[in-house]
Protein backbone atom coordinates (compact mmCIF):
# COMPACT_ATOMS: atom_id res chain seq x y z
CA UNK A 1 0.00 0.00 0.00
CA UNK A 2 2.80 2.44 0.88
CA UNK A 3 4.69 1.46 -2.26
CA UNK A 4 1.64 2.25 -4.42
CA UNK A 5 1.23 5.63 -2.72
CA UNK A 6 4.89 6.42 -3.30
CA UNK A 7 4.64 5.52 -6.96
CA UNK A 8 1.50 7.62 -7.32
CA UNK A 9 3.27 10.55 -5.67
CA UNK A 10 6.24 10.24 -8.00
CA UNK A 11 3.92 10.04 -11.02
CA UNK A 12 2.06 13.15 -9.84
CA UNK A 13 5.37 14.95 -9.33
CA UNK A 14 6.52 14.13 -12.87
CA UNK A 15 3.20 15.36 -14.28
CA UNK A 16 3.41 18.59 -12.29
CA UNK A 17 6.99 19.15 -13.42
CA UNK A 18 5.99 18.61 -17.07
CA UNK A 19 3.09 21.06 -16.69
CA UNK A 20 5.41 23.63 -15.14
CA UNK A 21 7.84 23.30 -18.03
CA UNK A 22 5.00 23.72 -20.57
CA UNK A 23 3.76 26.85 -18.79
CA UNK A 24 7.27 28.29 -18.52
CA UNK A 25 7.75 27.78 -22.27
CA UNK A 26 4.47 29.57 -23.11
CA UNK A 27 5.29 33.26 -23.74
CA UNK A 28 1.67 34.26 -23.11
CA UNK A 29 1.83 33.08 -19.51
CA UNK A 30 5.10 34.92 -18.89
CA UNK A 31 3.72 38.08 -20.50
CA UNK A 32 0.50 37.95 -18.46
CA UNK A 33 2.51 37.44 -15.29
CA UNK A 34 4.81 40.36 -16.12
CA UNK A 35 1.85 42.62 -16.88
CA UNK A 36 0.05 41.70 -13.67
CA UNK A 37 3.20 42.23 -11.62
CA UNK A 38 3.73 45.66 -13.16
CA UNK A 39 0.14 46.71 -12.54
CA UNK A 40 0.26 45.59 -8.91
CA UNK A 41 3.62 47.28 -8.44
CA UNK A 42 2.39 50.57 -9.89
CA UNK A 43 -0.79 50.40 -7.81
CA UNK A 44 1.15 49.86 -4.59
CA UNK A 45 3.55 52.68 -5.44
CA UNK A 46 0.65 55.04 -6.18
CA UNK A 47 -1.16 54.25 -2.91
CA UNK A 48 2.08 54.53 -0.95
CA UNK A 49 2.95 57.86 -2.59
CA UNK A 50 -0.55 59.17 -1.84
CA UNK A 51 -0.26 58.35 1.86
CA UNK A 52 3.33 59.61 2.02
CA UNK A 53 2.37 62.95 0.46
CA UNK A 54 -0.70 63.34 2.64
CA UNK A 55 0.55 62.22 6.04
CA UNK A 56 4.32 62.65 5.95
CA UNK A 57 4.73 65.72 3.76
CA UNK A 58 1.48 67.29 4.97
CA UNK A 59 -0.05 67.99 1.57
CA UNK A 60 -3.77 68.67 1.69
CA UNK A 61 -4.97 66.05 -0.77
CA UNK A 62 -8.64 65.29 -1.32
CA UNK A 63 -9.93 62.48 0.87
CA UNK A 64 -10.48 59.19 -0.94
CA UNK A 65 -13.58 57.31 0.22
CA UNK A 66 -11.86 53.88 0.32
CA UNK A 67 -14.99 52.18 1.63
CA UNK A 68 -16.76 53.25 -1.56
CA UNK A 69 -13.92 52.43 -3.95
CA UNK A 70 -12.90 48.89 -2.98
CA UNK A 71 -15.68 47.25 -5.07
CA UNK A 72 -14.15 48.92 -8.14
CA UNK A 73 -10.90 47.15 -7.31
CA UNK A 74 -12.70 43.81 -7.28
CA UNK A 75 -14.29 44.59 -10.64
CA UNK A 76 -10.91 45.51 -12.15
CA UNK A 77 -9.34 42.30 -10.83
CA UNK A 78 -12.22 40.25 -12.26
CA UNK A 79 -11.90 41.93 -15.65
CA UNK A 80 -8.15 41.29 -15.67
CA UNK A 81 -8.72 37.60 -14.96
CA UNK A 82 -11.33 37.33 -17.73
CA UNK A 83 -9.18 39.16 -20.27
CA UNK A 84 -6.14 37.06 -19.42
CA UNK A 85 -8.19 33.89 -19.90
CA UNK A 86 -9.48 35.13 -23.25
CA UNK A 87 -5.94 36.00 -24.38
CA UNK A 88 -4.66 32.54 -23.47
CA UNK A 89 -7.37 30.85 -25.53
CA UNK A 90 -6.73 33.12 -28.49
CA UNK A 91 -10.26 34.53 -28.47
Amino acid sequence: MAKGAGEAGERFGRQAEAAGKRWAADPGVAQATDTAARIWGLLLIAVGAWFFAQFTLGYDLPAIPWRDLWPIGLIVIGLAVILRGMRRRGA
